[in-house]
């Protein structure tokens, strides 16, 4: 029962978001940046599908994820604002091609639920985007400063990124003895990095929690993750 109802507010969670977007494109456009300079996009005839592309993948058979695999790469941010001084920061990952968003993006950014969408994208969209991007420098892969599991300090924590393209099969079990929150420190937000960025490990067993999907892990891993060991 447990599990049901954890997957159902999950669902409503996801029918929420998706539906108070209603695929408008912002008044102002996207901009999209690199590590120096950022490019816009303003005329409503290119917002509007790029806010269809990036927030539900498109028409071209793209889409949300529900399993993730996804190593940190190279990005840039895209910010957008429905209302002055609400600006909200998505992040395009080309090499996975891949757009990664928090909560609801038309709703105000402080009220937003915290729900991490993973998006495939399509052709049409990356065609826009890379256009956009052509002329930027991307900002580098995160390499954080301190990773704590259950609030101390790993060794080698470069090695613990890792657990977000571990393989692992996802699972609708939930530990009962619940996770411990494996928190990056970096000074650099990024999909993998930012407040939104959510990575547990169960305090037994082999489970793994990647922003609200739990996998089965490998129980050595688990093991080496609880000791706070490296990962490499």
């Amino acid at each position: 029962m447990r599990r049901l109802c954890v997957l159902a507010a999950l669902l409503a969670t996801v029918s929420i978001a998706t539906s108070g977007a209603q695929a408008k494109a912002p008044p102002s456009g996207f901009e999209v940046c690199g590590v120096r300079a950022c490019a816009a996009i303003s005329a409503f005839a290119d917002a509007e599908p790029l806010a269809i592309g990036i927030w539900f993948g498109g028409d071209d058979g793209a889409g949300e994820l529900s399993t993730r695999l996804v190593p940190p790469v190279p990005f840039y941010a895209l910010h957008w604002a429905f209302q002055q001084g609400d600006v909200h920061t998505g992040y395009y990952v080309p090499t996975l091609s891949l757009f990664r968003y928090v909560g609801d993006p038309a709703s105000p950014a402080t009220r937003s639920n915290s729900l991490v969408h993973w998006i495939k994208l399509g052709q049409s969209t990356r065609t826009v985007l890379d256009r956009l991007t052509a002329t930027l420098e991307p900002f580098p892969s995160p390499v954080p400063s301190r990773v704590t599991v259950g609030g101390r300090t790993v060794r080698d924590p470069e090695s613990y990124l890792g657990l977000w393209s571990v393989a692992g099969r996802p699972t609708y079990d939930w530990p009962l003895a619940g996770f411990m929150r494996i928190k990056m420190t970096c000074n650099l937000p990024s999909p993998w990095t930012d407040a939104a960025a959510d990575l547990r490990i169960s305090r037994r067993g082999a489970y793994l929690l990647r922003d609200a999907t739990v996998l089965r892990i490998s129980l050595a891993l688990a093991r080496q993750v609880r000791a706070r060991a490296s990962l490499r």
